[in-house]
This record gives C-alpha cells, sequence and structure tokens, in this order.
C-alpha cells in the first residue's frame, strides 16, 4: 500500500470513530476507512466497528483502550495520545473487513431508502387526510341528517299502522255497499212519491163527496112530502 493512499487524522477523531463518539464528526474520516462517501453520522458510527477491527492490525496498541460510557472523554483521549501520538497515519480498508463494511452499509442504505419511501408516503397520506377532513366532516353531518330522517319515517310508518288498525277496525263494523246505500235511498223516494199520490188522489174523493152533498139536499124530497098527507096530522092521503 503507498504512502500517498494513506492520510492523517488526530488521534481523537480516530476514537471518535472506534468508539462511536456522539457530538463529534466523524463522517469524514469513516468515509475514507470506509472506501466511500457516507451521507449520515449513523452510517458513519456503523463503520466503527469495522474500522478499529482495521486499526487493530496495523496498531496493536488500539486492543489496550477501553472505553467506558460515563467516562471522562478527555481523559480517554489523553491515554490515547500517551500510546498513539497525536495524530494516526490510516489507510482504507480492503479485503474481507472492507467487504464486510459494505454489506453493512448497504444494508443501511436500503432501509434508509424503505424509510424515506415510507415517510414521503406517510406525508403523502396526511395530506391526504387534510384534504379529506372538511368532506368528512360534511358526511359527518349528512349520516346525522340521515339519521334524523330515518328516525322521523320509522316514527310515521309507526303512526301509519296504528291508523290503518283504527280503519280495519271501522271496515269491520260498518260494512256498507255504496250501491245498496244507493238503491235504498232510491227505494224510499219511490215510496214517498207513492204516498203522495194516493194521498192526493184520496183527498180529491173526499172533496169531490163535499160537494154533491149540498147538491143532493137541494134536490131532496121533504119529509112532508107525499101522497096520504092532508093538514097537519099528516094522516090523509093527497096533495
Amino acid at each position: 500500500m503507498s504512502d500517498t493512499s494513506r492520510k492523517v487524522f488526530p488521534v481523537e477523531s480516530v476514537l471518535a470513530l472506534v468508539v462511536g463518539k456522539e457530538g463529534i464528526d466523524i463522517k469524514e474520516i469513516a468515509g475514507f476507512v470506509a472506501g466511500r462517501s457516507l451521507a449520515c453520522d449513523c452510517c458513519a458510527r456503523a463503520v466503527g466497528p469495522f474500522a478499529a477491527a482495521w486499526l487493530a492490525r496495523w496498531y496493536p496498541k488500539f486492543t489496550e483502550l477501553n472505553w467506558v460510557e460515563g467516562q471522562a472523554w478527555d481523559a480517554f483521549v489523553n491515554t490515547g495520545r500517551s500510546m498513539l501520538g497525536d495524530n494516526v497515519s490510516l489507510a482504507p480498508m480492503d479485503g474481507y473487513t472492507k467487504a464486510l463494511c459494505d454489506q453493512t452499509l448497504k444494508a443501511l442504505a436500503d432501509s434508509y431508502s424503505s424509510m424515506a419511501a415510507q415517510t414521503a408516503a406517510a406525508a403523502a397520506l396526511e395530506e391526504r387526510v387534510r384534504a379529506l377532513e372538511p368532506a368528512e366532516a360534511r358526511a359527518e353531518s349528512l349520516s346525522k341528517k340521515v339519521d334524523e330522517l330515518e328516525a322521523k319515517i320509522k316514527a310515521m310508518n309507526t303512526d301509519m299502522g296504528g291508523l290503518r288498525k283504527q280503519v280495519a277496525e271501522y271496515q269491520g263494523k260498518v260494512a256498507i255497499s255504496h250501491d245498496d246505500l244507493m238503491m235504498t235511498i232510491k227505494d224510499a223516494i219511490k215510496d214517498g212519491l207513492k204516498g203522495m199520490v194516493v194521498g192526493g188522489a184520496a183527498a180529491a174523493g173526499v172533496a169531490g163527496a163535499a160537494e154533491e152533498a149540498p147538491a143532493q139536499e137541494e134536490n131532496a124530497v121533504p119529509d112532508d112530502f107525499g101522497f096520504g098527507s092532508s093538514g097537519a096530522d099528516s094522516d090523509g092521503f093527497g096533495f
């Protein structure tokens, strides 16, 4: 490996890469060691374990450094400087170590792409939901109105059922045919007319008898008229 392929980094950056220290930008050193460009801190921290194995081949003293969570960072860096110096010359990974690192970074990239697609889909869905909210509100209002109308229809059906029941009762009590009723009325009218005719004829007969009676009285023979009457004692016969 030529010297031109190597690069010198501060020991603090190398230690931050190896232990995955947060708060320190390690994308540059991680990308150099991995031999590829890294877009995020997550990918840079993923390179750390492979970088530690790679550096241990060139600097066995790296294996003597033990970072404990909660330990003072400055004290750890000072320990590294005392063992490795202020700066460390590094070369990009190769061979099996690089292959494993590439597989890990590819899996992370695929996961990131999938997550980005899901995030975009979720954002589009949220936008659609916001666009549909007014329509949903109108639909809810219409649903309430439909429920109210259904309740009114139900009440009307109940009232109609009661009216049908009452009509059925009346139909059972008053079973009158319209044609029969009209015939009855016509018969009554005919009977009345017959009575009027008969009564008028009887009245006319009585009136005629009354008129004839005086005439008979005028033409009637007196009681003291006849043969055998003579004088006042009416015991004779004569004129």
